[in-house]
């Protein structure tokens, strides 16, 4: 069987997912996304260097201009960062000149503060809007990872579905976009994070620890029985960067190289599961 392969991916969402997202410009919501920047990113890149793991960090327009020199070491490690919207807008509910705005501010944002024109693409909030695969493939990106359509395999996007609910939809062409697929439930967020800002809710977990299990063993069952599956974790230093909680990260890495699991960025794994095809 051909080894499976971990891609550990961050979402960078220092102030951008509270103003964004949640709506909130306070001090103590500002102070969260101090803490993610300034604190836990560091601590994430110091594992990674340590162990030897290359990962990609999904990068906000407006916290690579808030906080430049975080994000700069994120590049000089030689990470991969892909775009993440500008002040993490979801596409959904924007219109088309709406979105292009977001994709376009959030592309010369990288390019100003880290001269990256970035490959792959990562929706806010894991949601696409019906004409994000055509806007993403217009503007050069060659993956998106905000899908659920597999698990730990990648697949390509379709383009032009129509949804209607008194009958069967009719599913648009496949397109040459790669989907990098992700899973609520191999993302740390919405589980480590208490968040209150009607109608959003993020009760938290009372269990972190389970969590970091159930990560352990989804790796196992991907290197048990699939071949060459892709297992892609999604991280926020918000959140895994937080006390003990960077040891959790630290179980994952550990379970895969006992396994003899190959580490890459989400890049990599693209360009060779397209070579492939």
């Amino acid at each position: 069987m051909a080894k499976t392969t971990i891609c550990l991916s961050f979402d960078f969402d220092a102030i951008s997912v509270w103003m964004g997202s949640f709506g909130a410009a306070t001090p103590t919501a500002m102070s969260r996304g101090e803490f993610a920047a300034d604190v836990a990113t560091p601590r994430i890149l110091d594992l990674l260097e340590r162990e030897g793991v290359p990962s990609t960090w999904f990068i906000p327009g407006l916290d690579a201009d808030t906080f430049p020199d975080s994000c700069k070491r994120v590049r000089d490690s030689g990470h991969d960062i892909g775009h993440h919207g500008y002040c993490h807008e979801s596409p959904v509910g924007l219109d088309e000149k709406q979105e292009r705005d977001v994709l376009e501010r959030g592309l010369a944002a990288l390019d100003r503060v880290l001269g990256v024109v970035p490959r792959g693409y990562r929706s806010p909030a894991f949601d696409l809007s019906p004409q994000s695969v055509r806007l993403l493939r217009e503007y050069g990106f060659e993956y998106d990872s905000s899908m659920m359509g597999r698990d730990f395999e990648l697949y390509r996007c379709r383009e032009g579905d129509v949804m209607h609910r008194d009958r069967a939809p009719e599913w648009g062409a496949e397109s040459d976009l790669v989907e990098v697929p992700v899973s609520w439930t191999l993302d740390d967020f919405p589980f480590m994070e208490l968040v209150v800002a009607p109608p959003i809710v993020f009760p938290a977990s009372t269990d972190v620890a389970a969590m970091g299990r159930r990560w352990v063993d989804d790796l196992d069952f991907v290197v048990d029985d699939l071949d060459g599956g892709v297992y892609t974790l999604t991280l926020h230093p918000a959140a895994i960067g937080r006390g003990w909680r960077l040891r959790l990260l630290e179980a994952v890495i550990r379970a895969g190289k006992e396994h003899g699991a190959t580490f890459s960025t989400i890049g990599d794994v693209v360009t060779e599961w397209t070579a492939s095809r």
